[in-house]
């Protein structure tokens, strides 16, 4: 039976978030960079039906989080999404430890690179307000790596605080543009509302998917969340819920005032969509300052947040031995996994030299670092409906064998649709995650050869 509720984590971690910091943390998170630069690239995929792309996104998003609530309350360890592929594939240690190891690199790549293009677009939307700033894409983009690297070192109670005054600006410039918008309204952008074939829309779907990832951060973080048994499952539906009407709503918007033909390749609506929709709006005000500076906290809590969940998966891994153990280690004042926190932020920093691949990166994020990570981790679901009976979480996602079912069909269509348009960058990233693996398993095979002491599995 696995522990569920109590004041202390293991390692140094201590449980000091609740209901609200949980929630925060995932709205914040995942209304930051996606909603500002994403439904570009899903209008130039889809058109205006990319609005429903965001529906769909966020319903299949809600099926895959009921599996990870499940996981998260039968195994609520910091870094979780690595941690339910090795308690779960199965009875042979080297099988769950590699679905572990790529389930957690796979996760670490998606929120690394998705700093990397939240930061680069930090750049992007301080030249709307300040048009200087055009010529210090990568010196801005760095400065925002290196302070969000400072808000999580100092604990995850200061990011959450962070995090709770910036989202509550966020929203609020948030709203003010989606009721200015609908008051500019064109339906005529909407005819036709289907503009390209079902791959194109399934690919919108999977890269609006991406846009709502950072919820995620809950099971990463559930070692330090009070009573995660209660608090664990509301803040995941309760976020995920108000996020997916909020984007709706945005690009609902973003369509009615930006005509189908402005989502061509290479035009600025499809890296600063808002923006460009913003100058249409007719209040300059909300074009020059409110709109970049609602960009600029969003991506900013995007940051926040997909560092601190990368640092504890990476911490789940140090743990478990797929990387080394110094991975593991908690700074003795901050009770953070400091090490974990630097090679993100490390990684995060070296790619932003690279903003030429600022597609390349994105299809990345969502194929590898999204589609993959949560297909491992709806398996994980079933391994624990069927080789973990001696776990009983207080939680129970409902639909039995069909809910994993429905979610890997989805995700898998999704998957497809996205992953065609770069094949080689996805396949080359995952192959060079299994060298590594392998590499490791060469050098230390007695990692993968230990009892587990908690399963008395081989």
């Amino acid at each position: 039976m696995s522990e569920y509720d109590g004041s202390t984590a293991d390692d140094g971690l201590t449980r000091t978030l609740g209901l609200l910091d949980c929630v925060l943390l995932s709205v914040g998170g995942m209304v930051g960079s996606a909603i500002f630069v994403f439904p570009g690239s899903t209008g130039r995929l889809a058109g205006p039906a990319s609005t429903l792309a965001w529906v769909v996104a966020g319903l299949l998003m809600m099926i895959i989080a009921l599996c990870y609530t499940e996981l998260a309350l039968a195994f609520p360890k910091a870094g979780g999404p690595a941690v339910f592929p090795a308690e779960t594939f199965g009875r042979n240690r080297t099988v769950r430890l590699f679905a572990s190891y790529l389930e957690g690199t796979s996760y670490c790549i998606g929120m690394v690179f998705s700093v990397t293009i939240s930061a680069l677009a930090i750049a992007q939307y301080l030249g709307i307000a300040f048009p200087r700033a055009k010529g210090y894409v990568v010196p801005i983009a760095l400065a925002a790596i290196a302070l969000s690297f400072l808000v999580n070192l100092v604990g995850v109670t200061s990011t959450s605080r962070t995090n709770l005054v910036l989202s509550a600006l966020l929203l609020t410039i948030l709203l003010v543009f989606v009721a200015i918008g609908l008051t500019r309204f064109e339906p005529t952008n909407y005819d036709p509302f289907f503009t390209s074939g079902p791959a194109k829309f399934f690919a919108a779907v999977q890269l609006a998917l991406t846009g709502y990832g950072a919820w995620t951060a809950i099971p990463s973080v559930a070692e330090e969340v009070k009573r995660p048994a209660k608090t664990v499952p509301r803040a995941i539906l309760l976020s995920l819920l108000v996020t997916t009407v909020l984007y709706t709503a945005v690009v609902v918007a973003l369509h009615g005032v930006v005509a189908p033909s402005a989502f061509a390749e290479g035009s600025p609506v499809t890296t600063v969509p808002l923006g460009v929709a913003a100058s249409k709006l007719g209040v300059p005000m909300v074009r020059q300052y409110f709109l970049p500076l609602a960009a600029v906290v969003a991506i900013f809590t995007t940051m926040l947040v997909g560092t601190m969940s990368a640092s504890r998966v990476v911490f789940a891994l140090g743990r478990n031995g797929t990387l080394p153990r110094a991975f593991a280690a908690v700074h003795s004042r901050f009770q953070v996994p400091w090490v974990g926190l630097v090679a993100v932020s490390l990684v995060a920093a070296a790619l932003t030299i690279f903003p030429e691949y600022f597609y390349e990166l994105l299809v990345i994020a969502s194929v590898v670092g999204t589609g993959l990570p949560y297909a491992l981790n709806i398996v994980s679901f079933v391994g624990l409906r069927h080789y973990r009976t001696d776990v009983t979480p207080p939680f129970r996602a409902p639909g039995g064998d069909a809910l994993p079912a429905v979610a890997l069909v989805a995700l898998s269509v999704a998957m497809v649709g996205l992953g065609s348009t770069e094949v080689l960058w996805s396949v080359g990233s995952i192959a060079l995650l299994g060298t590594y693996f392998l590499v490791r398993y060469l050098r230390r095979p007695d990692l993968f050869r230990q009892r587990d002491a908690a399963t008395n599995w081989e």
